[in-house]
């Protein structure tokens, strides 16, 4: 009788096993080479974006305007609609932040073409469109219905936060209650705008801030950052900070300095110290492979590593994280556009 010939039970283990071990392998290569791909487009967005700056650059000779209009200056000096967390910045930031179309995407819309060209593919959050001021004289929507103003939520959205125009909220364009984007606040409205690439907007005081900066005021054009990813960090992605540069998604798990919002989290003094003592830490939240795609003021974009934006960015720096101590290098670095005074955190 002839004996059938097989496997045995312990060679099949063993192929599974060596099997297993190859896409233990191999998985983290097949990882890389898809976020490799993302980044490039991510990348080639950034630079759709730069180079918009520089066509918008060409035609007026500096950046976009922050608000002028005195009838507006004067409604926000009083400090009308919802508060946002208390922010004492709130009546200055109000004027710019309620105007929609004073927007980045919204002035750069007619360069850009394309609002999906402020789409990251790696971004781990989404964020865009707050609120939508209905109508197309915004101020006198504002004035009579003040009080209304941006969608019901745990923090407050009102004057301080982004407003965008009827046409950029997707299923509800002419409502206050509009909702937002956003994935964490719970109200994601199909077909908002989302933007997860944020411009270079600055600091929170009258002229510490790119809005009105004449381009012959640029020192370095290469070195000037005017977009790059954001929109992480449970604000609006009015890029600001390097921080939000460098980590733009610290907030995906509702973890990280100034986390507004997200799972109502908030840093005590030591996990913020700990955050910017440790990189392995902050390299956890970048968003292409440790670093993020930054656009610059002459229309180029690049790749940079996270502690390279960090470290080549001005602000405050850490002298003894236990004590909180902070000394303020105004010319350390040569990544420019980050005008913040405290913008180490």
């Amino acid at each position: 009788m002839s004996r059938r010939s097989g496997f045995t039970l312990i060679e099949l283990l063993v192929v599974i096993a060596i099997i297993a071990i190859l896409a233990a392998m191999l998985f983290p290569v097949f990882a890389r080479a898809r976020e490799s791909a993302r980044k490039i487009q991510c990348l080639s967005n950034v630079k759709n974006i730069a180079m918009a700056f520089q066509m918008y650059f060409t035609d007026y000779d500096r950046f976009p305007p922050s608000e002028h209009n005195q009838a507006a200056l004067a409604f926000f000096a009083s400090g009308p609609g919802i508060p946002t967390q208390g922010d004492p910045t709130c009546s200055y930031l109000a004027a710019n932040k309620s105007n929609p179309y004073l927007r980045w995407a919204v002035i750069l819309d007619e360069y850009v073409k394309n609002r999906d060209v402020w789409r990251c593919p790696s971004a781990k959050l989404v964020t865009g469109a707050f609120w939508i001021i209905p109508g197309t004289n915004y101020l006198q929507s504002l004035q009579t219905n003040e009080g209304l103003w941006g969608p019901s939520s745990p923090w407050g959205l009102g004057p301080c936060e982004l407003a965008f125009p009827s046409g950029w909220g997707g299923a509800v364009t002419d409502s206050f209650m509009q909702g937002s984007p956003i994935e964490f606040s719970g109200s994601t409205v199909t077909g908002a705008f989302e933007q997860t690439i944020g411009c270079v907007v600055g600091g929170f005081l009258p002229g510490d801030s790119n809005m009105d900066l004449k381009v012959s005021q640029i020192p370095d054009a290469s070195w000037w950052a005017v977009c790059a990813d954001a929109g992480g960090t449970g604000q609006p992605p009015e890029l600001a900070k390097p921080n939000e540069a460098a980590w733009p998604d610290i907030c995906q798990a509702g973890t990280g300095p100034n986390c507004y919002g997200v799972n109502s989290w908030q840093p005590s003094e030591s996990e913020a110290q700990n955050w910017y003592r440790d990189p392995t830490i902050r390299k956890k939240y970048t968003r292409h492979l440790g670093g993020s795609n930054l656009g610059f003021a002459d229309g180029h974009a690049a790749w940079m590593p996270s502690d390279e934006i960090w470290t080549q960015s001005p602000g405050a720096h850490f002298v003894n994280y236990d004590a909180w101590d902070l000394i303020w290098y105004p010319d350390r670095g040569k990544l420019r556009g980050f005008p913040c005074p405290i913008c180490d955190y």
